[in-house]
């Protein structure tokens, strides 16, 4: 396995941390360990998928529920939002200031002592890192109060079924996979996942390979900017769209977005998935010790079967897996803001595209869409939305003291 010089990079990247002024450095803690109320297995029914990312109610010390994520990505220790941790006077402790995706700086701190249960499984407190999860909340149009990560999900074998909308956790110990599906092997890397994987061009027949880390709590697969500039992917994609791509805890990112013709993970086939080729030149995306990240935009396409322990993931096709990859068709990147998520805005928009020939600006507050307020929408059902190709939406805005109502006409940007 190459160089790997961080170890997570999907909400927290907690492991990848810019330089700061001197703080503690986290305690080694015993491995965690999974308690079962019944059985060596429990399914979790009541979680959302939420724009294709997992949702689930947990309880932390008793208290609940709040709303964690299944996060692959958060690396070797659980999260926790710090002002959650501090609505239950949890105590905290800095560890150091950093990033991930993106170029801000923020506070890590260490939390003590959190006990995490979910619908019949729970463990022993133990450390968790508590960041500001909720400055993300209006990018992601959901709350999100902590992530579930390496830590404890390295205990068990974890089986999505992203069609079924359920999550299965079972004891490793008495787990065998019995399935249709491939075995693929993984490397674990600081409680992160990654996978050899390949990569197809549209101006080569040559396959590239490539170490991607696998991110549940990603939505769209991102390559990072030394292997995109390296390979020159961004070049031949046969259509792009250059702007702001995602916002983690690391803040904003760049990228140009457009497609690949597949992407290989053992037999594992995606054809033409749209990816963003970063273009972030500090934060974990700049980084050159792996390639890229699959994100949820692949992994939901499959029944994925996670297993730290033998370091193995199995994929099995779902219905949704050939269904073509489809991208915003509107050039807007909104944000979702107020406490129910109703107040919706232009955060940014991608260069070239309908909403910038229209234009709308950055700031713009959206006050309706053809005509329906915008408290009606979700994230999801406005990415549906602005994803019919050759439709005409309207947008009825706010800008200052002015109201304006602005039309776009639809269109594939890759």
């Amino acid at each position: 396995m190459r160089r790997v010089a961080i170890a997570l990079c999907g909400f927290a990247c907690l492991a990848a941390l810019c330089a700061g002024s001197p703080a503690a450095q986290p305690r080694p803690q015993a491995p965690a360990t999974p308690r079962f109320e019944r059985g060596d297995s429990v399914v979790v029914r009541e979680v959302e998928i939420f724009d294709r990312i997992i949702y689930f109610h947990t309880r932390v010390n008793g208290a609940g529920a709040f709303t964690f994520v299944l996060d692959t990505g958060a690396g070797a220790m659980s999260a926790i939002d710090q002002s959650v941790a501090d609505s239950l006077g949890l105590h905290s402790t800095l560890m150091r200031r950093g990033g991930g995706a993106g170029e801000d700086v923020v506070d890590f701190n260490s939390v003590d002592s959190i006990a995490v249960s979910v619908n019949g499984l729970s463990f022993e407190p133990r450390r968790v890192m508590g960041i500001p999860l909720h400055r993300m909340d209006p990018h992601w149009g959901k709350r999100k109060d902590g992530l579930v990560g390496g830590d404890l999900l390295s205990t068990l074998v974890t089986c999505i079924d992203y069609e079924g909308r359920t999550v299965t956790f079972h004891d490793e110990r008495s787990y065998e996979y019995r399935g249709p599906g491939e075995r693929i092997p993984v490397h674990v890397f600081g409680g992160a996942l990654f996978v050899d994987a390949q990569v197809l061009s549209y101006g080569s027949d040559r396959a590239i390979d490539a170490l991607l880390m696998l991110d549940t709590g990603l939505r769209l697969t991102v390559f990072n900017t030394p292997f995109s500039r390296a390979q020159e992917l961004a070049a031949q994609s046969p259509s792009t769209a250059t702007g702001v791509t995602g916002f983690g805890i690391g803040g904003v990112s760049r990228g140009i977005v457009g497609r690949v013709k597949g992407i290989r993970i053992g037999s594992v086939l995606f054809e033409n998935p749209v990816v963003d080729f970063s273009t972030d030149e500090r934060g974990a995306l700049s980084d050159t010790g792996f390639s890229g990240i699959i994100g949820a935009d692949l992994l939901s396409r499959c029944r994925l079967i996670i297993d730290y322990a033998r370091s193995e993931i199995f994929l099995e096709k779902n219905r949704s897996f050939a269904e073509p990859f489809e991208f915003d068709m509107s050039g807007i990147r909104f944000v979702m803001e107020g406490k129910s998520f109703d107040v919706l805005k232009i955060f940014s928009v991608f260069e070239n595209s309908p909403a910038a020939e229209a234009g709308i600006r950055p700031g713009d507050v959206v006050t309706s869409i053809d005509g329906q307020v915008t408290a009606s929408f979700t994230r999801e059902s406005l990415r549906d939305y602005m994803q019919r190709e050759g439709a005409r939406v309207r947008l009825d805005i706010k800008r200052g003291a002015e109201t304006k109502s602005m039309t776009l006409q639809l269109r594939r940007l890759v």
